[in-house]
């Protein structure tokens, strides 16, 4: 466990620009840290470019950046330009691009990428929340369908970063609470399958992207959970367990904040992506997803201790824009609403400042 944390955190990300026009935008809230996102298999590879750490193979900053698509990531750079103490890092760890690597890492194949890891954890001078394999059920992941190598890839991680002495490191175990996530797959799944155990787990996390009572509204023989009910799973699991909660991802879906608009998401959830759009304003944008939002921190102050802010125009960025294959997302940046932008700081003071 790292040094002792502050009562509540705020993270705002996730890819260095969108973080940057944040922090020059002087439109809110200064946060305790930012976001960034790795890929433990790339750490070593110059031409993947480190795989988003921003350092070669000898620790030695590279001055070299990733995008795949979501923005432009460099874990180093994220850990010591802001000039604030905390550093989210998304790890991931899935198959998408590595078929039949989760055996690789359980047997040791990364263990060297994984010292790389902890050579950049040992770098920043405050904590890092580590997510390993973030999203842990969600069915765009792949590799994470059998818990248990999920669990095996998951502890070797954490025992090689405390076998190499990383102190300054906490453990977030992710869900993505997605209704979405449950219609793909047909079924809702135990969270608990993929649980790593106490002792490998500091934080337990979440994705809040859609408004927690929102229910499917195309044609379906299939009802799935709501946000709401998939976050409560995680939020009694972690009273349970003892563990703090983190809102480790978090968005308006499918809201565009700079044009005032909301639109449809995706096909088998409500429509196909950004058919159906809608001016809203700001009042409407705070009422429909910011307020809810605010109103469930309140509701479960006892164990939400940090909440993960994502501030960036997804129309812009090659993984989440035209045409959609992800879905609409929209444009979240506050600084581009500054109605918006003035309540959500104040609402994350008043957060700060609760018991």
């Amino acid at each position: 466990m790292a040094n002792p944390r502050p009562a509540r955190i705020y993270i705002i990300g996730q890819d260095l620009e969108s973080i940057r026009g944040y922090f020059a935008s002087g439109c809110c809230a200064r946060p305790d840290g930012v976001t960034n996102y790795l890929d433990l298999y790339e750490l070593r590879s110059r031409q993947s470019h480190f795989g988003g750490l921003g350092m070669d193979t000898a620790g030695v900053p590279a001055g070299v950046d990733r995008d795949a698509g979501g923005g432009v990531m460099n874990a180093y750079k994220a850990g010591t330009e802001f000039g604030v103490p905390g550093l989210a890092l998304g790890l991931s760890i899935t198959e998408n691009d590595h078929p039949g690597a989760l055996a690789r890492l359980i047997a040791g194949e990364y263990d060297a990428e994984i010292h790389e890891l902890g050579v950049l954890i040992g770098l920043h001078r405050g904590t890092t929340y580590l997510r390993i394999g973030y999203e842990f059920d969600g069915a765009w992941n792949k590799g994470y369908e059998q818990p248990q190598r999920y669990v095996q890839a998951y502890r070797r991680i954490v025992d090689l970063l405390r076998r190499d002495r990383v102190a300054n490191v906490e453990f977030v175990w992710q869900a993505s609470a997605s209704s979405v996530n449950v219609v793909i797959d047909h079924r809702h799944k135990d969270i608990r399958d993929w649980f790593p155990g106490d002792g490998y787990v500091d934080w337990m996390g979440l994705s809040w992207f859609m408004h927690p009572d929102a229910t499917i509204g195309v044609p379906s023989d299939f009802q799935p959970p709501t946000p709401r009910q998939l976050a409560n799973e995680l939020v009694d699991f972690a009273r349970e367990r003892q563990k703090p909660v983190m809102i480790a991802e978090s968005a308006p879906q499918a809201y565009d904040l700079k044009a005032g608009l909301r639109a449809h998401h995706v096909s088998i959830w409500d429509g196909p992506a950004r058919s159906g759009a809608q001016s809203v304003n700001s009042e409407q944008i705070w009422d429909a997803w910011f307020r809810p939002l605010f109103v469930y921190l309140d509701q479960n102050l006892d164990v939400i201790r940090a909440l993960a802010y994502i501030n960036c125009n997804w129309d812009a960025q090659a993984m989440w824009g035209s045409p959609y294959a992800n879905g609409f997302w929209g444009d979240s940046r506050l600084e581009t609403n500054p109605e918006v932008a003035r309540r959500f700081s104040a609402a994350i003071q008043r957060w700060r400042e609760q018991p």
